[in-house]
């Protein structure tokens, strides 16, 4: 639910959500300077979903070591305290309606408790450092230790000592693409932050002595000062738009001060419908138009727009706007599940009009939840409209608008014999046809139409359903759209698309024109098109960039292929397919002349930009030849540091010959004679790809380092990057599959490595699907292999979560009830009592996956009767934990929790 911007409806990291698409055809301008120049790799939630039959791979291990990247010259090197045991142990083990008579009767039991397990632990821990000891289980074989002396723990990777430092780089988009690379400067604009402060500067990578101060991070209005949250700026960079006192709303909304500055008066202004109105608003949103002449914006869900310099008042296009009327603004299940956006307005790329939906939620039903951190004797009470399974959905309908005339016209959709419909998609292809994408209620059948703004014609170009695959259809990649070029008799505006092919794979379709019925397929095979899909289409080659995980499904990197290709060995291999593991992202300038290129593992990350030839070959002899972005005096005193968990990437086949893929994170160094617990990392969600080849120095590896433990990584079938004969089967299956697979690989990794594993001290633990994936595991194994467990933010029943995401996969509740009953929930509440201890956490203002569904599953647990189990509540923390200091505690309350598992301090709590 919640998977990096990750350009899907999910994302598997909370921190990456607000991450940009990298796709060729718009870059956006949209820069948050909030953790300027700081990136912590792999903290923060997975969110529910997320977003070829492989070779079977064999065990390699990657070593985060001092590599070379690409076999290039330029090398890349790698690299609130808890409570005491005794403390803890009494509250968990009295609790606070036990009464001790005296308060000298507790200090002599405290002291005679410390001493005692001072002495069993220098006991146990000289005992079992080599072979470790069973007991029947009931006495940990991974006793309390010294963390090892390039060894790291959860405090360190709180605290950020495994942050990677890098300068703040983003890209400038010109009003147009530049058809040649003479044109392209490579524009971007950087921070620089010293004694006197964080300044914005706009730069050239074609000419480095090119440098504009575009002034301060705080600036003075009217007497009070303001701290710049998120800045764009215009290419001519005479105006920059500002946002101050940003407060987020839901995963990609907020709202927020805007104002624009004129660069060359060096005057600002706050951006508000009320003109000369002189004071800051609160408004959702504030863009440039893509040719910069125009700034629009949303307050209280009506749409404005006005001309750049503020010369005429805003005109305001809708006026309709309510909790329950959004126009240009997605509602909580668009923005979560559909369009991964905030807003929902597209303008032509000449300037001359847009296309804006609206969304009607007023038959959709509400959630509500209480705050309770307010002071108040009553607690103020939140709503959101939230579709459920069976339930009303939202309606949508597009707007025209045309600036020339200032006519608005509703556009028809055209929904044929669709019910209800879901908007998937929209792009300009050229300055007079819109094309967007709708599907029915559950996502099976896809229409693909064009509206002709001269002709004011509505075009249905193509249908695509999923029956054959037993798949569905979600937001996946940008359009890239491709220009005419006369020179190649090119005569129309064309578009690349991703979607899947007959095969059931996901690959780069050309259609050229807009009214096109049919693509021509430029990439084939049993791999897919990942990542952002189209970085950049070079127009003096006809090329286009993008990625995918062609060399193994842990792996993304860039490739090439021209409009023209015909065969599948015209394929472009742009980086080593000798380097079997690697993971990278690009963004390229307007012409791809310049490229920035995201290094993100298997060692420690490295960033750099320059000239997209410059970039594949990084040869650091050529002088000025890239950008390095990252600080390696930071990156090396990391390395130099700290060492990392060994990581190898492997695929087990199953008993019924499905292959599935998985993650070894092992300690740097292991001891022979000894018996390592194992934790288990699960998310599973369909379609989604939650590990990779990215380095991590997260919870898991904090784990391995800090208590000394390997953990595994699983990707259970019905996930992504692997075709649809793989991802489909999820199709109504939520729940069924993902514990089969995770229980088998598990019991086959035990086996294979008995003599290494502690049967006794097995965990597996996963957050939003993840602990959905994690309770149904539980369910399913009933004891047998796992013996803990932790559970964040689960789902316990689908028929709980939203409509779109859940009907997506699992059908139409009212004919596959039992299925939904029988699967999508957890069910057998017995088989918790089999486990040896669980652990669950939940913020009560998680408007993603609501507290409901934890509260409802605790309530099953007590008519049961079972007492094994923990539970940490978040007040007012969303489904990313972060509010009041949450997120640092969550993760520290996982890892010590897990080292007194594994410790074996949780087996004699009563149950």
């Amino acid at each position: 639910m919640a998977s990096d911007k990750i350009h899907t409806h999910k994302r598997k990291n909370s921190h990456l959500f607000n991450e940009q698409s990298t796709s060729g055809s718009s870059l956006r301008t949209d820069y948050d300077i909030s953790m300027d120049n700081m990136e912590l790799e792999n903290m923060g939630p997975p969110g529910i979903g997320r977003t070829t039959s492989i070779p079977n791979v064999h065990s390699e291990s990657i070593n985060s070591s001092h590599i070379d990247l690409e076999n290039q010259n330029l090398s890349v090197p790698q690299s609130e305290q808890p409570l005491s045991w005794d403390t803890w142990y009494l509250t968990r083990k009295y609790g606070e309606n036990r009464r001790v008579r005296t308060g000298a009767l507790l200090i002599g039991a405290l002291i005679i408790l410390y001493v005692f397990i001072t002495a069993f632990m220098t006991v146990s821990s000289g005992k079992n450092a080599d072979n470790g000891s069973t007991n029947n289980g009931k006495t940990g074989n991974s006793p309390s230790k010294v963390k090892p002396e390039k060894g790291f723990d959860i405090e360190d990777v709180m605290k950020g000592n495994l942050m990677i430092d890098k300068k703040n780089f983003h890209f400038i988009d010109p009003p147009y693409r530049f058809h040649n690379h003479d044109l392209d400067p490579g524009l971007y604009m950087t921070t620089v932050t010293n004694d006197e402060g964080t300044k914005f500067y706009a730069k050239q990578l074609f000419d480095d002595e090119f440098v504009k101060d575009l002034g301060s991070n705080k600036f003075v209005y009217h007497n009070n000062e303001y701290t710049v949250d998120t800045i764009k700026i215009s290419y001519s960079l005479e105006k920059l738009l500002f946002a101050t006192d940003k407060i987020d709303d839901y995963r990609h909304s907020s709202t927020a001060n805007y104002w624009i500055k004129d660069t060359v008066t060096n005057t600002i202004r706050p951006i508000s419908p009320y003109y000369d109105a002189g004071v800051p608003v609160r408004i959702s949103y504030a863009y440039f138009s893509p040719g910069y002449n125009f700034i629009y914006f949303v307050m209280d869900n009506n749409l404005y727009f006005q001309d750049v310099n503020g010369e005429h008042a805003p005109v305001k296009v809708s006026s309709d706007g309510s909790a329950d009327i959004m126009n240009a603004k997605t509602d909580w299940v668009y923005e979560e599940e559909v369009l991964a956006d905030d807003r929902a307005i597209w303008w032509a790329p000449d300037d001359s009009k847009f296309i804006f939906a609206r969304f009607n939620d007023t038959d959709v039903d509400s959630y509500i939840f209480p705050k309770y951190t307010t002071n108040q004797q009553y607690n103020p009470m939140t709503s959101i409209k939230y579709p459920t399974p069976g339930r009303s959905n939202p309606t949508v309908e597009l707007f025209y608008y045309s600036i020339g005339d200032s006519m608005i016209y509703n556009v028809n959709m055209d929904r044929q014999h669709l019910d209800e419909i879901i908007l998937y998609d929209g792009e300009w292809i050229g300055p007079e046809n819109f094309l967007f994408k709708i599907t029915d209620r559950f996502s099976k059948e896809l229409h693909v139409k064009t509206f002709n703004t001269q002709s004011v014609e509505l075009l249905n170009t193509r249908d695509l359903n999923v029956y054959d695959f037993k798949g569905w259809f979600e937001k996946t990649k940008d359009i890239c759209v491709i220009p005419p070029n006369e020179e190649k008799y090119r005569h129309n505006y064309g578009y690349i698309d991703v979607h899947h092919d007959n095969d059931g794979f996901n690959h780069l379709f050309y259609y050229d024109s807009p009214q096109a019925s049919t693509g021509k397929q430029l990439t084939h095979g049993n791999w897919e098109v990942t990542g952002s899909g189209v970085v950049g289409f070079d127009y003096e080659t006809d090329t286009i960039y993008f990625t995918a995980n062609r060399y193994n499904t842990f792996s993304q990197n860039i490739f090439g292929v021209k409009l023209d290709a015909k065969r599948d060995d015209e394929l472009i291999a742009l980086q080593d397919p000798t380097v079997k593991y690697s993971y990278y992202d690009y963004e390229t300038s307007s012409s791809t002349r310049y490229a920035l290129m995201e290094y993100l593992g298997p060692s420690l990350p490295f960033y750099a930009v320059g000239t997209f030839t410059d970039i594949l070959s990084l040869k650091s002899a050529k002088k000025n030849a890239a950008l390095i972005l990252t600080n390696n005096e930071r990156r090396n005193k990391i390395e130099g540091a700290y060492e990392l968990p060994t990581t190898s990437y492997k695929t087990v086949k199953m008993d019924d010959g499905v292959e599935i893929d998985y993650i070894e994170i092992k300690p740097a160094s292991m001891n022979p004679k000894r018996k390592y617990p194992l934790l288990v990392n699960v998310y599973g969600g369909p379609g989604s790809q939650t590990f990779s080849a990215k380095c991590g120095t997260s919870l898991e590896q904090a784990v391995t380092s800090g208590l000394d433990a390997i953990v595994l990584q699983i990707e259970p079938r019905g996930t992504g990057g692997k075709g649809w004969q793989f991802r489909s089967w999820a199709s109504e299956s939520l729940g069924h599959w993902e514990p089969r697979d995770i229980t088998e690989v598990t019991k086959k990794f035990i086996h294979e490595n008995s003599p290494h594993i502690d049967h006794e001290r097995v965990a597996i633990w996963g957050w939003s699907y993840g602990g959905f994936t994690t309770l149904k595991t539980i369910e399913f194994d009933k004891g047998e292999i796992f013996k803990y467990a932790m559970a964040v933010a689960p789902v316990t029943n689908w028929l709980f979560y939203d409509s779109i995401y859940t009907e997506r996969y699992m059908g139409d509740v009212n004919t596959n009830i039992d299925k939904y009953l029988e699967s999508s929930r957890v069910n057998d509440i017995g088989s918790f009592k089999n486990v040896r201890r669980f652990m669950l956490l939940h913020g009560t203002a998680d408007d993603n996956v609501h507290i409901q569904n934890t509260y409802e599953f605790v309530d099953r647990l007590n008519v049961a009767g079972i007492r094994n189990y923990d539970m940490h509540i978040f007040p007012d923390s969303d489904h990313s934990i972060k509010y009041h200091n949450a997120q640092s505690t969550v993760y520290k309350k996982l890892y010590y929790w897990l080292e007194e598992a594994f410790n074996g301090r949780l087996d004699d709590i009563e149950h």
